[in-house]
């Protein structure tokens, strides 16, 4: 019995995983800024402090953006850990924004410790149900979105760091 309920559990899986990777990018995230509305969305950062997605944009203007989008309980995030470590060796002029979606703080700055994550770091204290999470149509982590240094979304949706179109625009 415990054999039928891992594999069902698995299928389950399989299909969800395929349906987020296949999902359809919404129209308003192609080749377009985000939303004025959303520029406003509260982050906190490492500090404490709470910043706007805003705020944080304008710190990296005039240079590339990769988004990601992961937690400290995400396997696949962390396993793309070590290819986003070697992306960013190759590239001088992109910086890396990671976005966690943790539930707890002490567990989000922990792993970025343990793993060495560098970067500016943020934190969405609402978890994974908020507004920022609904304007990307965030079905799956990791997620990757990267602006090109206009802030236009240039990629609205990649779920590994090595994804090729990433590569070529980054490098």
């Amino acid at each position: 019995m415990k054999k039928y309920v891992l594999m069902l559990g698995l299928i389950f899986a399989s299909l969800f995983t395929t349906y987020a990777q296949n999902n359809p990018v919404p129209e308003h995230l192609e080749n377009k800024p985000f939303s004025k509305e959303l520029l406003t969305f509260k982050l906190t950062n490492l500090e404490g402090n709470t910043i706007s997605l805003g705020e944080v944009l304008e710190i990296h203007k005039g240079k590339k953006i990769v988004l990601d989008f992961w937690a400290s309980w995400c396997r696949d995030c962390v396993l793309d850990v070590p290819a986003a470590k070697k992306l960013k060796r190759k590239t001088r002029h992109t910086d890396y924004v990671y976005i966690s979606l943790d539930q707890e703080i002490d567990r989000w700055k922990k792993a970025i410790k343990r793993w060495n994550i560098e970067g500016d770091h943020y934190y969405i204290a609402e978890g994974w149900e908020n507004e920022l999470t609904k304007y990307i149509d965030l079905d799956w982590i990791p997620r990757y979105l990267v602006l090109d240094e206009t802030g236009i979304i240039k990629i609205p949706k990649a779920i590994k760091i090595s994804d090729k179109e990433i590569k070529e625009l980054v490098d």
